[in-house]
């Protein structure tokens, strides 16, 4: 095979030569480009090379046989194995056959030529003598092989293989005084490669199909699927040592099976009918498979589990193995397979490899090879405009294998904020990811992160994945200087799983219907034991958030609820009921000490953490009573005050923050543990107790949480961190132990200073600085921050917004523009109807670098004092 592949390598190096121009260069010495005296077209030299019978001709066959191994039609499957018919018929011809010498031409069998898959389409009638069987078994060598091969030959095992093989490439070794290298013309090189045949005792190619049946199946899938074998169509290059250069965008597909876009290339309706039942898709499945037969359904099939199987298989694609099959990772594989020793290579495709439990090889191997690498949003759809806007995908510059040391860039929103920010000299303001209301695509060298060995052992720390440093997922900081909070949050010693949560992800929602458990209502209910939460029921320490419409057709019907507004003893409608009896239903739970999940106090969460949002974590604390469907999960941890203090972390902005950095979309169970949690004892856990309850503490289903948990020290202690505030009552202030409709906090103006202080409190808890704290608010929270720009709140706590997203409870657009003019003119223009006077502007950045001056002078303190001492990182 190797002195076949040399040949082609050869052909290719002269046909090279033989088909260019002379081209004269200005400055240029003679000689430099190669050229022939006359020129050579180039469909001559092509149709030589692909030529029957050439070396060329020979190992393409051998390899795209083996490909059409893994697309092979089901339906052609006994033409492998030996089951097919042709194998009987031979075997009971040989078995009655007449000696040899007196019948030497005698037919062993005969046939039309479409009687087997892959022979002549032609009505001919084709027969196998004999004389045949010996000639080929001599082949063009004109000697006597010893023994007698197989008049045909299956492909049930690797003889079968090394018999195919030895057919096409010849049973003879290479003479020795063949050299390669020896050829400068193509003339010369065809008259040796005609005599190859008979010099190595290779089949001709006109017997291949009928000794081995299943070949012409083989070469039908070939050219079905097309396949490019790399090392053979640029054998030239690879004698080389590989590509200099290689670029490219190769396809995003993932080979998923979809058998509607499938079927619908035969019939439509597949893919235009709206939700049909089952049965009447069945039905018409039928029907069209008895109308047009199988076999382009069976070939669809074939052709999606072979490139699967391809994607997936240790043999081809070992850095693939065990992960989400994508034609864009074999593409990556390949271009490092295929680059010399100094060579580079660009290509743009996603980035779905950085992240993932079993993209560990492969993330490892991509450290390796990159040098740079810039990760782009698809904002406005200034790259692609037939790609979601919110879609990710990477530019990447590949070089040969070796420690990790490449350019780091993420949320770029446009081409020429790479190459600037890779040549700016690090002056001027650093750029966020918004800037004056669009997206921020200001250069600065402040974007480029160099990750190396030690950066990704700090990342490691933060990821706790599995496989080490070097598989750790890629982080994605706008900013160098966020590596600070970075290193904040992966220093931090205590976590979730320290306290051995109990945690359920509640009832699955498609599979608790079928099994009877649970059903659609959509209605009021009278208990909150009758109620299963849905994500949109809650958000960020806010237990009741939005409610559904009756009747609720989808996630866009339902509507806000206002804490200002809601009953002391309010439940939600619930779009999920009870389908069973309530021993049934309750069994179905989890147990926790012999407890349903339903009977404690907990720290819910939203599954999906949707990163295009203001905040992307939303997690509450929920009363005893209701359940939830799998789109949430719930814990609770050895007691009360520890769930809650959980749950202002939770609440905080560094987690939401982690959870950002770290490119986990989906927050489950194992991810969950790996959450840093607070530490009861600490100086601030008051501080965080205080506000946790006053936010989510909500109805009287709360009151015993909040009688066992009042703390009597916080009127004289706890007050604002922030002394800037405007129109607040204290915060501590007329409290006691017994729960009234007065004790959380209401408005939305309070509410929200309570939240920016958890952020505050929860940073300086973690060792994040109010500079890193900034940081992240500013690089990460676009949509935040465009939010509070035009934020404003009345001396009554009203919000008033001039973003529709966020406007206040019963706002409209013209109240913000009535705004803007009593603004403007304070004493000739009123307030908008239903808000009084003054009105405060948010400014998050100063509330929060207040908060936190507050909080850290307090830990500061106590830690001067003696009574604490920081915790060392493990």
């Amino acid at each position: 095979m190797e002195y076949l592949w040399g040949l082609v390598a050869r052909r290719l190096e002269i046909s090279e030569r033989d088909i260019s121009r002379r081209i004269p260069v200005w400055g240029a010495e003679d000689g430099w480009l190669r050229s022939p005296e006359v020129a050579v077209q180039r469909e001559k030299v092509l149709a030589d090379l692909e030529s029957v019978d050439t070396p060329y001709w020979r190992l393409k066959t051998l390899m795209d046989a083996w490909c059409s191994l893994w697309f092979w039609p089901v339906q052609s499957a006994a033409l492998l194995d030996g089951t097919h018919e042709v194998y009987r018929r031979v075997a009971e011809l040989e078995a009655t056959a007449v000696p040899e010498a007196e019948a030497a031409d005698d037919v062993l069998m005969a046939w039309e030529a479409d009687a087997l898959p892959g022979f002549a389409a032609g009505p001919e009638q084709m027969s196998l003598t004999r004389e045949n069987v010996e000639r080929r078994r001599a082949g063009r060598r004109k000697e006597q092989v010893k023994g007698r091969d197989r008049a045909v030959v299956a492909l049930a095992e690797l003889d079968d293989w090394l018999d195919f093989a030895e057919s096409l490439l010849g049973r003879r070794d290479v003479p020795e005084d063949s050299l390669i290298s020896e050829f400068e013309r193509l003339d010369e090189l065809e008259r040796f490669e005609d005599a190859l045949p008979d010099l190595m005792g290779m089949e001709g190619a006109h017997h291949l199909e009928e000794r081995y049946p299943w070949a012409g199946v083989a070469r039908d899938v070939a050219r079905r699927q097309g396949f490019f074998h790399w090392e053979l169509e640029f054998a030239q290059v690879f004698a080389r040592g590989g590509f200099d250069v290689q670029v490219g965008n190769p396809p995003w597909v993932q080979p998923h099976w979809h058998e509607n876009q499938v079927l619908a290339e035969l019939e439509p309706w597949f893919m235009l009918a709206e939700k049909p039942s089952a049965a009447e898709w069945r039905l018409r499945k039928q029907e069209l498979m008895e109308a047009v037969g199988h076999g382009y359904f069976l070939g669809e099939l074939a052709t999606n589990a072979g490139v699967s199987t391809v994607l997936s298989s240790p043999a081809t694609y070992p850095l693939l193995a065990g992960t989400k099959t994508d034609l864009y990772r074999a593409f990556m594989d390949q271009v490092w397979r295929h680059a010399t020793l100094h060579g580079s290579t660009g290509l743009i495709h996603p980035d779905t490899h950085f992240g993932g439990v079993r993209e560990g090889a492969i993330r490892a191997a991509a450290y390796r090879h990159l040098r740079v690498h810039a990760h782009f949003v698809n904002s406005a759809n200034w790259a692609f405009e037939d790609l979601n806007r919110s879609a990710e995908f990477g530019m990447h510059i590949y070089g040969t294998s070796q420690e990790p040391n490449f350019m780091h860039l993420s949320e770029l929103r446009g081409a020429d904020v790479l190459p600037a920010s890779l040549s700016h000299n690090g002056n001027g303001p650093t750029p966020g990811i918004k800037h004056e209301g669009s997206w921020d695509i200001r250069p600065h060298r402040e974007r480029v992160v160099h990750v190396n060995s030690t950066l990704l052992a700090s990342w490691h720390t933060l990821m706790s994945s599995e496989g080490g440093a070097a598989q750790t997922p890629l982080l994605h900081p706008v900013l160098v200087s966020e590596q600070g909070a970075i290193e904040a949050l992966a220093s931090y010693p205590r976590r979730l799983a320290t306290y051995n949560p109990l945690i359920t992800t509640g009832y699955d929602e498609g599979a608790a219907q079928k099994q009877g458990l649970i059903r659609w209502g959509n209605q009021e209910v009278s208990s909150l034991k009758d109620v299963i939460l849905q994500g949109p029921h809650f958000a960020s320490a806010l237990p009741f958030s939005k409610e559904p419409r009756i009747p609720c057709r989808s996630n866009r019907d339902w509507d806000p609820l206002a804490p200002t507004q809601l009953p002391e003893g309010y439940i939600p409608v619930t779009n999920y009921v009870w389908a069973t009896d309530e021993a049934t239903y309750t069994a179905a739970q989890s147990n926790w000490n012999d407890k349903p999940p339903t009977s404690h106090f907990r720290l819910a969460w939203r599954r999906m953490i949707p990163f295009d949002s203001s905040r992307c974590l939303h997690a509450a604390l929920i009363p005893p009573g209701p359940a939830h469907i799998d789109g949430v999960s719930s814990m609770a941890l050895a007691d009360n005050r520890l769930t809650t203090l959980n749950a202002g972390f939770w609440a905080a902005l560094p987690l939401d923050y982690l959870l950002r950095i770290t490119g986990r979309r989906h927050l489950q169970v194992s991810e969950a543990r790996k959450m840093p949690a607070p530490d009861p004892k600490h100086p601030l856990a008051p501080a965080l107790l205080l506000r946790t309850l006053r936010l989510n503490a909500l109805t009287n289903h709360y009151a015993q949480l909040w009688e066992e948990l009042f703390d009597p020290q916080w009127e004289g202690y706890e007050g604002w961190a922030n002394t800037n505030w405007s129109n607040l009552k204290p915060l501590a202030a007329n409290l006691n132990s017994t729960w009234r409709y007065t004790t959380p906090l209401r408005t939305e103006h309070e509410r929200r200073a309570a939240l920016v202080e958890l952020d505050a409190l929860v940073a300086a808890w973690l060792g994040i600085t109010a500079d890193q704290l900034a940081t992240i608010f500013k690089s990460r929270y676009p949509q935040l921050y465009d939010y509070e720009s035009v934020t404003y709140f009345d001396a009554n706590g009203r919000k008033i917004a001039g973003d529709f997203n966020t406007y206040g409870h019963g706002q409209t657009k013209q109240d913000y523009l009535d705004l803007l003019a009593h603004l403007e003119d304070p004493e000739g223009t009123p307030p908008p109807v239903g808000y009084q006077a003054p009105f405060y502007k948010a400014d998050r950045e100063s509330e929060m670098r207040a908060a936190h001056a507050h909080f850290q002078a307090r830990l500061d303190a106590e830690i001067a004092a003696g009574r604490w001492s920081p915790p060392q990182s493990s």
